[in-house]
């Protein structure tokens, strides 16, 4: 096996061992907390509201971090401090010291801000715009497949062992991925930023700014991003508006199942889409939500609507995570991911609360996100007509 098909194994295995401990370690937390007798709401508000303010203050400065630094090592000393830190929440297992899981979900908050733009950008380092390709479009597939069993196992895990050992599988999956890390091989080496933190920060900004493409994408993320916040706000509503009380869930799988079709349809042909083309995968999207209203009466139609969209994203998401890790400046890219992950901190809360004051629980607000949608597209499809294509095809 060579280094680059040793690094995409080694990639995957590290995300989805990640991913699972992860939704095992958060399910368990969270029906912890749920069950509380009393101030339950208060500590889920704490619980959850503590990662996007910290996500928010520190994720523009963990972006320069992990240009200015070997990003394999930060990887590795993230990884092994949160799989210390939960293993230690392990040992002293305690369902009363609420506070106890607080403090060590505030830590883990701060070593994923860390970690996240570190590992995105390391994908580099690690492969060749081929691999990236082949990389991006296998681990989506696997991430949905993780998505789908990691809440079974999570049931049966706390059901048949409790919660304490849902703090260990978690601690082992960090344990393995710094493992997996520390076992990857750099083939393209990355220049450092010498630059201080405002300096490097700027410049990331500008960079951004200066590249038309590059802020194009971000602007039009910011709003999709809007959009999906508002989305998901209402989705679990479904079920009542419909009549149906399992749509909902019928829908997730159906979710589930179209991102990972929408990831094996475009995993042969990523590498031959230019970016222009890319934002064409939003249409069909846009076309199946405004719809939504009018198969709203059948079932099976709703659902095979949902999947459809859950693939068009799916295939959009891949292909532009695969333009930026390969087109952006190496010695940028933390600092690039580091602003879209910001901006997400942003427009995510922000469409949550546009979603709760508009009230719309009906078929009617997919219909007005998917028309919301389709001017984004013809907004991203007119800008690379006039301003891009000349330059970058």
């Amino acid at each position: 096996m060579n280094k680059e098909n040793k690094n995409i194994v080694l990639l995957i295995i590290r995300g989805n061992t990640t991913q699972f401990g992860n939704i095992i370690y958060d399910y368990a937390n969270k029906i912890l907390i749920a069950g509380l007798r009393s101030k339950s709401l208060f500590y889920m508000m704490i619980y959850q509201s503590s990662e996007s303010i910290i996500q928010m203050l520190l994720n523009l400065y963990t972006g320069h971090f992990a240009d200015s630094n070997n990003r394999k090592q930060i990887l590795i000393v993230t990884d092994l401090i949160a799989g210390i830190v939960t293993f230690v929440l392990f040992l002293f297992y305690n369902p009363s010291n609420i506070w106890g899981f607080i403090i060590v979900n505030i830590i883990l908050a701060i070593l994923f801000c860390f970690n996240r733009p570190t590992h995105k950008a390391i994908v580099r380092d690690l492969l060749s715009t081929d691999g990236i390709y082949r990389f991006n479009s296998i681990s989506k597939i696997l991430s949905e497949v993780i998505s789908i069993s990691a809440p079974l196992f999570s049931m049966i895990i706390i059901k048949e062992l409790g919660f304490k050992y849902g703090m260990l599988i978690n601690s082992v999956s960090f344990f393995v991925s710094a493992l997996c890390e520390y076992n990857f091989q750099v083939i393209n080496i990355s220049k450092k930023s010498n630059s201080s933190f405002m300096h490097g920060i700027f410049e990331g900004i500008k960079y951004v700014v200066s590249n038309k493409t590059l802020f194009a994408i971000l602007v039009t993320s910011a709003f999709l991003n809007f959009l999906d916040a508002i989305y998901s706000f209402y989705l679990p509503y479904t079920s009542s508006f419909s009549g149906n009380e399992n749509l909902y869930g019928c829908i997730l799988v159906s979710q589930a199942i179209g991102s990972m079709c929408g990831a094996l349809i475009i995993g042969p042909k990523i590498n031959t889409l230019n970016l222009s083309r890319i934002f064409h995968f939003l249409l069909p999207g846009a076309i199946v939500l405004i719809l939504m209203g009018i198969v709203s009466d059948h079932t099976l139609l709703v659902l095979i609507f949902f999947g459809v969209f859950s693939a068009s994203v799916t295939m959009f998401n891949v292909c532009l995570m695969s333009h930026i890790q390969t087109s952006v400046d190496p010695k940028y890219l933390g600092r690039v991911f580091s602003i879209i992950f910001t901006i997400s901190g942003v427009f995510v809360p922000f469409g949550s609360f546009v979603a709760s004051i508009i009230d719309m629980k009906n078929w009617l607000i997919f219909q007005c996100l998917g028309i919301s949608q389709f001017i984004i597209y013809m907004f991203a499809i007119s800008f690379f007509s006039i301003f891009i294509k000349k330059n970058y095809e």
